[in-house]
């Protein structure tokens, strides 16, 4: 056992192990809840192996992933992380006052933020948010000194000269820029004529000072289990979804230097369960925000900073106007100790929902996104619809809405139609890998499980970008099949739409396109045995300029459960093997589906080739293919098997 830190961060002394979300096609990790706590064990992250799937008729790799359990064990643990030595009462009373100064005039008409307060904000000289161009060479704030942080007509008076510059920076015209100031009054300059949102208007009523408790969070259907922990406790600050991800955004609970921990219970030196258990609902919420990039949200700065692209944000309760800030585009080169964004807690009401709607949302900002609001003059738009399907954009304010999504401003009235993916990946956060073909040939196995004189039928995946489709296969016999797709455990962001086909094609069963839930159901009777195919999609609902809202949003994690009739049929599909899938045209492939499989032996009885170019089918286990044209292939086999099941199977091909 390693001895306890004495660096910025909780020391520990129980287990700690990294909780991935890999959801890449057999990259489906699982993390043990491990209700022993009283034994010792090492500090060090442990990345767990996926586990094989124990399916009998139809094999496939899931299991289950603790980011999507809707139940999860209670684990106590034997330690409690200590806070960092900065975060003693006494500095914590000292770094409250560094901040109160009501005394002090207010640095704009109608704004709560004191010189001090702004003072306080300001990142060190030497700091350079990222161009629109993506680099950090040439910019003009070396040679900037303004007086005072500032916005609006005194922001634009104090550039001076230098607007045009830095809002070339920022990939704007000189007039959108002095609009953008003049329009949004959360938008700062600093000293160094840096961009910064200062979100005093995402504060919820009551909560000034930290007076209030959030009786409760404002969802409308996801409950937490009263106050079973997600994960073991001892695990808080080692929580990652994406470890081996080179983009990192770093939620910071632990406290920086003056700036104090996080704290509910007015004791600064330890963590409590309560306390944690809040921390983890907050990560998963905000994993759920994010949980279509490549990205790895975590309560652990990375031990080894270099190579990684990212951004940190302090949740650290704060005497201030504001719900958090952020600057702009300072999603970059991560340096351990830097925070260019902050949530207050105090100021949320400490509510895990509000908390996590602030760290998403000023997290958008170091990413490049700017607030969405309605024309003339409302600066943050917080939604339209109710309930379960309460509907509002991230970078306006979620607080108040179930489901906060990504936006483009397709609501009415929008004031911003930036398209958020489009600006965070020239930021640098891309999506993540594909994990599940989209088309019949391309389909993933369900796990499927003989019980109860069923066909137990499950699966995971994640909806990765708009207009993504997942498809799955199982094997049923004839008779009922019933399905449910549900999200995220916390926080889901996807609406979901589902379909049952043949092996045709043809829709048998959909999901209700009017049900007023974010999961679904369907339901169908299967007159034949055979291979039928569930797809997985998000789902735009109603109007969108009213209370409904279009797909572009429906990203996120989905898990699927159900029942099938049980098959007499075992029906695998071929293994395809190929000398190639890339080449340059004309380019000659082989084919080669003769392969004997234990399951398969003499199993099929026909195979035909579709290679996908409008060329005539070839009949045969194996075949030869020359493609003359430049593109992209899907090559598709299609085998019927002795039971007279028919099996597809495909392989992409590209030739330049």
């Amino acid at each position: 056992m390693t001895s306890p830190s004495t660096s910025k961060k909780p020391a520990y002394t129980a287990i700690v192990v990294s909780i991935a979300m890999a959801f890449g096609g057999l990259g489906i990790f699982a993390a043990t809840l491990i209700s022993d706590t009283t034994q010792e064990h090492s500090d060090a992250p442990v990345a767990l192996a996926p586990v094989k799937s124990t399916a009998t008729s139809v094999s496939s790799p899931w299991a289950a992933n603790p980011m999507l359990m809707a139940q999860a064990e209670l684990v106590t643990a034997s330690n409690t992380p200590t806070r960092t030595a900065n975060d003693s009462p006494a500095m914590m009373a000292v770094a409250m006052k560094e901040v109160e100064s009501a005394s002090q005039p207010a640095a704009q008409p109608g704004s709560g933020l004191t010189p001090a307060m702004m003072t306080r904000m300001e990142l060190r000289s030497d700091f350079v948010p990222v161009s629109a161009a993506g680099s950090t060479e040439n910019a003009p704030f070396g040679r900037i000194q303004l007086d005072t942080m500032s916005s609006g007509q005194n922001a634009i008076a104090q550039l001076g000269g230098n607007l045009d510059a830095v809002a070339k920076w920022y990939g704007m015209s000189s007039s959108a820029f002095r609009q953008l100031l003049l329009s949004d009054k959360s938008v700062h300059v600093d000293t160094k004529g840096r961009v910064l949102h200062i979100d005093e208007e995402t504060v919820i009523p009551g909560a000034a000072d930290g007076t209030t408790m959030a009786a409760s969070t404002v969802t409308a259907s996801v409950a937490t289990a009263g106050g079973a922990s997600p994960f073991p406790f001892d695990q808080t600050f080692k929580l990652h979804t994406k470890p081996d991800s080179t983009r990192v955004l770093y939620l910071n609970f632990t406290g920086q230097g003056s700036y104090p921990a996080f704290d509910t219970d007015k004791a600064p030196a330890t963590f409590s369960n309560a306390e944690r258990l809040v921390i983890q609902k907050v990560l998963l919420r905000v994993a759920e925000a994010y949980a279509a990039f490549d990205v790895d949200v975590t309560t652990e700065a990375p031990a080894v900073p270099a190579g990684k692209i990212g951004a940190t944000i302090l949740i650290t309760p704060q005497a201030s106007s504001a719900g958090g800030y952020a600057y702009l585009n300072s999603f970059s080169k991560f340096a351990a100790g830097a925070a260019p964004a902050f949530c207050f807690p105090n100021n949320l009401a400490y509510g895990e929902k509000y908390i996590a709607d602030c760290v998403s949302h000023e997290l958008g900002h170091t990413l490049g996104l700017g607030h969405q609001g309605q024309l003339p003059t409302t600066a943050y738009y917080s939604g339209q619809g109710t309930g379960e399907t309460g509907w509002a954009p991230i970078m306006g304010v979620g607080y108040y809405k179930n489901l906060p999504q990504w936006s483009k401003g397709e609501y009415a009235n929008a004031n911003n139609k930036q398209d958020a993916y489009a600006v965070m990946l020239s930021r640098g956060l891309s999506p993540r890998a594909d994990d599940h073909g989209d088309t019949i040939p391309f389909a993933d196995a369900l796990v499927a499980k003989s019980a109860n004189g069923l066909n137990n039928l499950s699966g995971l995946g994640r909806i990765e970008t708009t207009g993504d489709v997942d498809m799955f296969s199982f094997v049923a016999g004839a008779g009922p099949v019933n399905l449910k797709v549900g999200g995220a455990i916390l926080g889901s962001t996807l609406d979901i739409s589902l379909k049952l086909l043949d092996v045709n094609g043809k829709v048998l069963a959909t999901s209700s396109a009017t049900a007023t839930t974010l999961s679904k159901t369907l339901s169908a009777t299967l007159t034949t045995g055979g291979v039928y195919y569930l797809s997985v999609s998000g789902a735009a609902r109603g109007n969108p300029l009213t209370t409904g809202y279009t797909n572009y949003g429906n990203l996120g994690e989905y898990n699927i459960s159900g029942t099938s009739a049980l098959s007499s049929v075992t029906a695998v599909a071929p293994v395809i093997r190929t000398s190639a899938v890339t080449g340059k045209g004309p380019f000659a492939i082989k084919f080669d589906a003769s392969a004997v499989l234990p399951a398969t032996a003499g199993d099929f009885t026909s195979y035909q080739w579709n290679f996908g170019d409008a060329t005539p089918v070839v009949a045969g286990a194996t075949a030869t293919h020359t493609f003359t044209k430049a593109g992209s292939y899907d090559a598709v086999l299609t085998v019927v098997n002795k039971a007279g099941v028919t099996l597809v199977k495909g392989v992409k091909i590209t030739i330049s």
